[in-house]
Protein backbone atom coordinates (compact mmCIF):
# COMPACT_ATOMS: atom_id res chain seq x y z
CA UNK A 1 0.00 0.00 0.00
CA UNK A 2 1.31 3.43 -0.95
CA UNK A 3 0.87 6.11 1.72
CA UNK A 4 1.18 9.80 0.89
CA UNK A 5 1.00 12.64 3.40
CA UNK A 6 0.46 16.13 1.96
CA UNK A 7 1.64 18.95 4.23
CA UNK A 8 1.31 22.68 3.79
CA UNK A 9 4.49 24.61 4.69
CA UNK A 10 4.84 26.25 8.08
CA UNK A 11 4.09 29.88 8.95
CA UNK A 12 6.56 32.14 7.08
CA UNK A 13 8.24 35.20 8.55
CA UNK A 14 6.94 37.47 5.77
CA UNK A 15 3.32 37.15 6.95
CA UNK A 16 4.13 39.21 10.04
CA UNK A 17 6.47 41.71 8.38
CA UNK A 18 3.98 43.56 6.13
CA UNK A 19 6.63 43.79 3.41
CA UNK A 20 6.07 46.14 0.48
CA UNK A 21 5.14 44.71 -2.92
CA UNK A 22 8.30 46.20 -4.45
CA UNK A 23 11.68 46.46 -2.79
CA UNK A 24 15.41 45.80 -3.15
CA UNK A 25 15.13 42.24 -1.84
CA UNK A 26 11.97 40.68 -3.32
CA UNK A 27 12.96 37.24 -2.04
CA UNK A 28 12.26 38.40 1.53
CA UNK A 29 8.57 38.47 0.57
CA UNK A 30 8.43 35.95 -2.28
CA UNK A 31 10.82 33.35 -0.86
CA UNK A 32 10.80 33.88 2.92
CA UNK A 33 12.19 31.81 5.73
CA UNK A 34 10.01 30.18 8.39
CA UNK A 35 8.97 32.26 11.37
CA UNK A 36 9.74 30.82 14.82
CA UNK A 37 6.14 29.63 15.10
CA UNK A 38 6.47 28.04 11.66
CA UNK A 39 9.44 26.02 12.87
CA UNK A 40 7.47 24.95 15.92
CA UNK A 41 4.60 23.90 13.62
CA UNK A 42 6.98 21.88 11.46
CA UNK A 43 8.44 20.16 14.52
CA UNK A 44 4.95 19.25 15.74
CA UNK A 45 4.08 17.88 12.31
CA UNK A 46 7.35 15.96 12.18
CA UNK A 47 6.48 14.28 15.47
CA UNK A 48 2.99 13.43 14.19
CA UNK A 49 4.38 11.90 10.98
CA UNK A 50 6.97 9.92 12.94
CA UNK A 51 4.15 8.44 15.05
CA UNK A 52 2.38 7.44 11.81
CA UNK A 53 5.41 5.40 10.81
CA UNK A 54 7.60 8.04 9.20
CA UNK A 55 8.43 8.18 5.50
CA UNK A 56 11.10 7.07 3.04
CA UNK A 57 11.20 10.32 1.06
CA UNK A 58 10.03 13.92 1.41
CA UNK A 59 9.11 15.67 -1.86
CA UNK A 60 9.10 19.45 -1.61
CA UNK A 61 8.35 22.65 -3.46
CA UNK A 62 11.69 24.42 -4.06
CA UNK A 63 10.57 27.57 -2.24
CA UNK A 64 12.59 28.15 0.93
CA UNK A 65 9.63 28.01 3.31
CA UNK A 66 8.78 24.54 1.99
CA UNK A 67 12.36 23.28 1.95
CA UNK A 68 12.87 24.39 5.56
CA UNK A 69 9.64 22.65 6.56
CA UNK A 70 10.67 19.54 4.60
CA UNK A 71 14.10 19.46 6.25
CA UNK A 72 12.53 19.28 9.71
CA UNK A 73 10.08 16.57 8.64
CA UNK A 74 12.81 14.55 6.92
CA UNK A 75 15.09 14.72 9.95
CA UNK A 76 12.39 13.10 12.09
CA UNK A 77 12.01 10.29 9.53
CA UNK A 78 15.68 9.92 8.52
CA UNK A 79 14.43 10.55 4.98
CA UNK A 80 15.78 12.35 1.93
CA UNK A 81 14.38 15.71 0.74
CA UNK A 82 13.77 15.90 -3.02
CA UNK A 83 12.86 19.37 -4.40
CA UNK A 84 10.45 19.37 -7.34
CA UNK A 85 9.14 22.40 -9.28
CA UNK A 86 5.92 20.52 -10.11
CA UNK A 87 5.05 21.09 -6.44
CA UNK A 88 6.07 24.76 -6.46
CA UNK A 89 3.84 27.74 -5.85
CA UNK A 90 1.70 29.33 -8.55
CA UNK A 91 4.00 31.64 -10.52
CA UNK A 92 1.77 34.61 -11.28
CA UNK A 93 2.56 38.30 -11.07
CA UNK A 94 -0.95 38.97 -9.68
CA UNK A 95 -0.27 36.63 -6.76
CA UNK A 96 3.46 36.79 -6.10
CA UNK A 97 4.28 40.35 -7.15
CA UNK A 98 5.02 42.13 -10.41
CA UNK A 99 7.34 41.51 -12.09
CA UNK A 100 8.19 38.03 -10.83
CA UNK A 101 11.12 35.98 -12.00
CA UNK A 102 11.61 32.56 -10.36
CA UNK A 103 15.35 33.08 -10.63
CA UNK A 104 15.87 36.66 -9.46
CA UNK A 105 13.08 36.78 -6.87
CA UNK A 106 14.13 33.75 -4.84
CA UNK A 107 16.74 33.57 -2.09
CA UNK A 108 20.13 33.15 -3.84
CA UNK A 109 21.57 31.33 -0.82
CA UNK A 110 19.20 28.43 -1.57
CA UNK A 111 20.06 28.16 -5.26
CA UNK A 112 22.04 24.92 -4.87
CA UNK A 113 19.15 23.27 -3.05
CA UNK A 114 16.84 24.10 -5.97
CA UNK A 115 19.04 22.84 -8.78
CA UNK A 116 17.65 19.26 -8.72
CA UNK A 117 14.07 20.59 -8.86
CA UNK A 118 13.95 21.14 -12.62
CA UNK A 119 12.62 24.28 -14.30
CA UNK A 120 9.42 26.17 -13.44
CA UNK A 121 6.61 27.15 -15.78
CA UNK A 122 6.12 30.92 -15.84
CA UNK A 123 3.71 32.62 -16.12
CA UNK A 124 1.00 30.12 -15.25
CA UNK A 125 -2.71 29.60 -15.79
CA UNK A 126 -5.38 27.12 -14.74
CA UNK A 127 -4.33 24.98 -17.69
CA UNK A 128 -0.61 24.91 -16.95
CA UNK A 129 -1.22 24.19 -13.26
CA UNK A 130 -3.49 21.32 -14.23
CA UNK A 131 -0.84 19.97 -16.60
CA UNK A 132 2.03 19.99 -14.13
CA UNK A 133 -0.04 18.41 -11.37
CA UNK A 134 -1.25 15.74 -13.78
CA UNK A 135 2.42 14.88 -14.36
CA UNK A 136 3.10 14.99 -10.60
CA UNK A 137 0.30 12.49 -9.94
CA UNK A 138 1.51 10.27 -12.77
CA UNK A 139 4.99 10.29 -11.20
CA UNK A 140 3.56 9.33 -7.81
CA UNK A 141 1.74 6.38 -9.34
CA UNK A 142 4.96 5.23 -11.01
CA UNK A 143 7.07 5.31 -7.83
CA UNK A 144 8.34 1.95 -6.62
CA UNK A 145 7.92 0.08 -4.41
CA UNK A 146 4.18 0.51 -3.92
CA UNK A 147 4.65 0.18 -0.15
CA UNK A 148 6.68 3.40 -0.03
CA UNK A 149 5.60 6.15 2.36
CA UNK A 150 5.93 9.65 0.88
CA UNK A 151 5.55 13.13 2.36
CA UNK A 152 4.80 16.08 0.07
CA UNK A 153 5.45 19.63 1.31
CA UNK A 154 3.84 22.32 -0.80
CA UNK A 155 1.63 25.43 -0.84
CA UNK A 156 -2.09 25.71 -0.08
CA UNK A 157 -3.31 26.19 -3.66
CA UNK A 158 -1.12 23.36 -4.93
CA UNK A 159 -2.08 21.09 -2.01
CA UNK A 160 -5.78 21.55 -2.75
CA UNK A 161 -5.33 21.01 -6.48
CA UNK A 162 -3.12 17.98 -5.86
CA UNK A 163 -5.72 16.52 -3.51
CA UNK A 164 -8.39 17.00 -6.20
CA UNK A 165 -6.24 15.19 -8.77
CA UNK A 166 -5.49 12.33 -6.37
CA UNK A 167 -9.00 11.73 -5.02
CA UNK A 168 -11.05 12.69 -8.07
CA UNK A 169 -13.16 15.18 -6.11
CA UNK A 170 -12.99 18.75 -4.88
CA UNK A 171 -12.96 19.22 -1.12
CA UNK A 172 -13.78 22.51 0.61
CA UNK A 173 -11.19 22.67 3.38
CA UNK A 174 -9.36 25.27 5.43
CA UNK A 175 -5.72 24.21 5.08
CA UNK A 176 -3.75 25.67 8.01
CA UNK A 177 0.05 25.95 7.88
CA UNK A 178 1.56 22.51 8.60
CA UNK A 179 -1.85 20.82 8.50
CA UNK A 180 -1.63 17.39 6.90
CA UNK A 181 -3.71 15.05 4.79
CA UNK A 182 -3.05 11.31 4.57
CA UNK A 183 -3.98 9.26 1.49
CA UNK A 184 -3.48 5.61 0.56
CA UNK A 185 -3.53 3.57 -2.65
CA UNK A 186 -3.78 -0.18 -2.12
CA UNK A 187 -3.04 -1.48 -5.61
CA UNK A 188 -0.97 -0.39 -8.62
CA UNK A 189 -4.10 -0.38 -10.79
CA UNK A 190 -6.04 1.94 -8.45
CA UNK A 191 -6.84 5.20 -10.22
CA UNK A 192 -7.38 7.29 -7.09
CA UNK A 193 -6.10 7.48 -3.54
CA UNK A 194 -8.39 7.16 -0.50
CA UNK A 195 -8.44 9.65 2.34
CA UNK A 196 -7.41 8.40 5.76
CA UNK A 197 -9.16 10.45 8.43
CA UNK A 198 -10.01 14.12 7.98
CA UNK A 199 -8.31 16.21 5.28
CA UNK A 200 -5.98 19.05 6.33
CA UNK A 201 -6.07 18.05 9.99
CA UNK A 202 -4.25 20.40 12.36
CA UNK A 203 -5.07 18.99 15.79
CA UNK A 204 -1.46 17.87 16.21
CA UNK A 205 -0.32 21.51 16.14
CA UNK A 206 -1.83 22.36 19.51
CA UNK A 207 -0.71 25.82 20.69
CA UNK A 208 1.32 26.36 17.50
CA UNK A 209 -1.77 26.42 15.27
CA UNK A 210 -1.79 29.82 13.62
CA UNK A 211 -2.96 30.63 10.11
CA UNK A 212 -2.12 33.52 7.82
CA UNK A 213 -3.47 37.07 8.19
CA UNK A 214 -6.50 37.72 5.99
CA UNK A 215 -4.50 40.26 3.95
CA UNK A 216 -2.25 37.46 2.69
CA UNK A 217 -5.00 35.14 1.48
CA UNK A 218 -5.03 35.42 -2.32
CA UNK A 219 -6.32 32.52 -4.40
CA UNK A 220 -6.25 33.90 -7.93
CA UNK A 221 -5.26 32.22 -11.15
CA UNK A 222 -4.36 33.83 -14.44
CA UNK A 223 -7.52 34.11 -16.60
CA UNK A 224 -5.68 33.18 -19.78
CA UNK A 225 -3.63 30.22 -20.82
CA UNK A 226 -0.01 31.42 -20.62
CA UNK A 227 0.76 29.67 -23.91
CA UNK A 228 -1.77 31.69 -25.90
Amino acid sequence: MQTIIIVRHGYPLSWDQNLKVRGPDPHLRLDPTLADIGRAQAQATASAIAKLGGAQVVLSSPFRVCLETADLLAAACSAEVVPDWKLGNVLLSTVLGSPFSPGSSMDPEWLDRRKPAGKPTHPESDQTIHERLTVAVRDLKARKPLAQKIVIVTHEIIAKELLKHMTGRTLAIDWHPCALTTLTRANVIDRHWKLVGSPATFQHLGDTDRTEPVAHIEHRYHPLDSRS
